[in-house]
Order: structure tokens, then sequence, then C-alpha cells
């Protein structure tokens, strides 16, 4: 599932998005302002008209204003050039000379003037050119084309120059500011990414503003003084209720074996047996949720497997199976002895519960903080490796059936010491457990 974009962004897209609109509306009211003077849009258009004829007059080459094209939106254009004396210089004849007035001689100072406002529009003017020259111009054509590059230069003017570096401004420091006030809530978010169900009793770190980044993350940490409330009943029944159970199996466990010879105590026997190993993995499973303050021991892990082998072997050969060591350069680590033994006789317990009469399972100590159990089983299939974990969940195994709690006990012990537990198949048969610790070896 893919994540939506940040809060951040969203606000500095709006803002952004803001500023244009504004920035707009202003444009579009520049131009309406102006779009209803006239006047003033001629002495602009007649203001544009001069710069561009007398950079071609002091070009140093006389027939750039000969080369001079129509200007844009004009269907008819002619301009006379007088000199510092009032000579002629240059004249732009126009295409057609009925559409306008012979120019007048220039006089001591600007004018312009609409001789028809209707469409087509003709306008003169004339101006006096920096270099002491000159210049009287006459145009016609239609008003919107005809002003559209005067439109354009008033908007340029009057509001993307004056505008456009304040609105950048405001907008990087709106973007700056959300950033700075939303920290604390990606922060909260980081935390609760990094929250672990084995430290319940961590919580979220509270800000002092903003009010409502506040007043969610204590939200949210009461949610987890309630959570946590109830996983520590959830863990104090199951302890509780485990622990009751054990003197009634262990009556009736007596009660049976004082039946006489038969199928029925066998399969009672049986039954009994299957109901208290579920006991003992209930009690497992919740000691296991209480280990973090007890991984204080040095545990040798060459021991801790030869000592484990040496209870389970009875069992293996009541099967018909034996238990074979290797130790291949295993280390110490720190933790808790008799947790990690209970991790290793359900992995050795499973190892013999699916391997095949006269075979061998196989416990591999290291290299390092290492240990594989391996069994000559028909293995796992592919779907199965998903759940092999789970509490309650048992595959579909010629085996002893168990209450699917045995893995799970062991991952959840093996994560409060900083170990991994992974399951594969052999290439030759069998399935593989191999626990690996994360910190190094302490010998």
């Amino acid at each position: 599932m893919t994540s939506g974009p940040s809060l951040v962004r969203q606000i500095s897209v709006r803002l952004v998005a803001a500023a244009v609109i504004v920035s707009l509306i202003e444009i579009i009211g520049v131009l309406f302002l102006y779009s209803a003077d006239h006047p003033k849009l001629a002495e602009e258009w007649v203001n544009a008209q001069s710069e561009r004829i007398h950079a071609a007059l002091t070009s140093g080459d006389a027939s750039q204003l000969a080369q001079l094209d129509v200007p844009y939106g004009a269907e008819d254009w002619t301009f006379l050039v007088h000199d510092s004396k009032r000579h002629p210089r240059f004249q732009q004849d126009a295409k057609n000379a009925a559409t306008f007035d012979p120019l007048p001689a220039p006089i001591d100072h600007d004018w312009t003037r609409i001789a028809r406002d209707d469409s087509p529009i003709v306008l003169y003017g004339s101006r006096h050119l920096p270099n002491d020259a000159w210049l009287t111009i006459g145009v016609t054509g239609k008003s919107l084309p005809l002003f559209a590059p005067v439109f354009m230069r008033e908007a340029y003017a009057h509001v993307i120059v004056p505008v456009a570096p304040v609105t950048i401004l405001l907008l990087a420091l709106n973007v700056f500011i959300v950033r700075r006030m939303l920290a604390p809530l990606s922060q909260a978010a980081s935390e609760v990414d990094a929250l672990d169900p084995s430290r319940m009793e961590t919580r979220l770190s509270v800000p002092s503003t903003p009010r409502e980044v506040r007043a969610l993350v204590l939200a949210m940490n009461r949610a987890l003084d309630r959570l946590a409330q109830a996983m520590q009943t959830l863990e104090s029944f199951t302890a509780d209720a485990a622990h009751e159970m054990r003197t009634p199996l262990s009556i009736l466990k007596l009660r049976v074996e004082a039946l006489e010879p038969g199928p029925a105590k066998n399969a009672l026997r049986e039954d009994v047996a299957a109901m208290t190993r579920l006991v003992n993995q209930m009690l497992d499973l919740a000691q296991a949720d209480t280990l973090d303050a007890q991984l204080t021991q040095a545990v040798d892990l060459p021991t801790l497997a030869r000592d484990v082998i040496e209870r389970m072997l009875p069992v293996a050969v009541a099967r018909g199976c034996d238990i074979e060591l290797k130790n291949e350069g295993g280390g110490s680590i720190k933790g808790h002895a008799e947790a990690l033994s209970r991790v290793l006789t359900n992995l050795i317990d499973n190892a013999i519960a699916h391997s095949p009469k006269n075979h061998s399972i196989d416990v591999v100590v290291g290299p390092g903080p290492r240990l594989i159990v391996r069994d000559r089983g028909p293995g796992f299939s592919r779907e199965s490796a998903e759940h092999l974990f789970r509490r309650f969940w048992r595959g579909a195994s010629p085996g002893r059936a168990g209450a699917g709690l045995g893995l799970a006990i062991a991952q959840s012990i093996l994560s409060r010491h900083g170990a991994t537990i992974t399951a594969d198949n052999a290439v030759d048969g069998g399935a593989v457990f191999t626990i690996q610790w994360i910190q190094e070896s302490l010998s």
C-alpha cells in the first residue's frame, strides 16, 4: 500500500496555488483597469515604439530603421525622425498613405493623440529621443492585439516584478514555518514506528507545542497505557491459568496410570501428555514476556546444547532416533540460560516428532554465537513457511499433534535475546532451524 504525499507537501502545494491565483487576479485586475483607459495604453504604446526606434537609430547602421518590422498587432504604421535641428532624417512610409494624416513637425513637448477610438484604432504620438532627435509616429490596428504587448509590459512592471519576490519569500517562510510546526508530528510518527511490543513501557515524547499535536501525543500515550495494562492482565491470566491447571493434570495423570492397560489407557495417556505440554508452553509463553530484566547470565552455548541433549536423548531413543552434537567453535552469549534451554528443547522436541526412525538429529553449535537444529523429516512446504512462527498454527504433518506454540515461544524468547531464528529445508531432506545472535560472542 503506497503512502500519499506528506502534510508539509500538501500545505506547500496549496500555498503555491493560492499565491499563483492571487497573482493572476492582480494581473487580471491590471489588465481590466488598463483596457478601459485607451489614452494611457496609447501613451505606453508610443513609449515602447520610441525605445525600439531609438535603439535602431543609435545602432550605427542607418539601414536598421528601414528594416524595422510592423509592430505586433498593428495593421499599418508610419513614422518620421527629425534630427536635433528639426530637419527630417528618416521617414517610414505607410503601406496605405490614405490611412494617416500627414505627420506634423515636432514641437517642444511630447504628445499622444487618438484620432479614432473605434476598431481599427488610429493613434499618433511624438517623443523627444535621448540623442536629441525627435520621433513622430502613427499606427492603426485593432485595439486588443495592438495593446497586448502594453498589457504584458504593464503586468510585468506593476505585478510580476514587485510582487513575485515578496510572494516567493512569503512562500519560503510559510513552508519553513509549516515544517517547523509539524516537526513534532513527524517525530511522534517515527517514535510510533519504533515501538516494540516487547517494550510496552515505552512512551512517546510529549512536545510543548503545538497544542493539537501535544493533545494527540498525550492521547496516544494514554492508549498505550491502556494497551500495556490489558497485555499485562492477559499475561497474568495466562500464567495463572496454566499454573492452576498443573495440579489437576498431575492428579489426572496419576489416575490414568492407575487404569488397566489397554487402548483406552494409551489414548488417555497421550491426551494428558498433550494437555500437559500445552500448559507448560503457555507458562513458557507468559514467562517469555518478562525476561527483559533477567538477561544478565553468561551462557556457554556448547554447554547449554550438551545439557539439553542429555535430557532429550531418552525421548529420542524411545522414538528410534539419535541426537548428534557438533561443536564448531560455539561461544558464549549474555542471556537467560533457562529460557534458552526451553528454546532448544522445543526445537529438538519438534525434530524428534518429525524425524523417521533410525535417523539422527544434528545439533550444531557455532561458529560463534549460533545454534542449528536439523532433522531428516519431510521438511515443510513453501506455504507453511509463512506460518511456522505464528501462535497456535499447526501444519499438516505426520508427527505428534501439538498446540502450535513451540516455535512462537522460541521466537519470542530469542527476540528478547537479540537473536533471530530462521527455518529452511535442507537440500537432502529435512528441516533446518538456525538461531543467530546479533550480539558478538563473549568468548
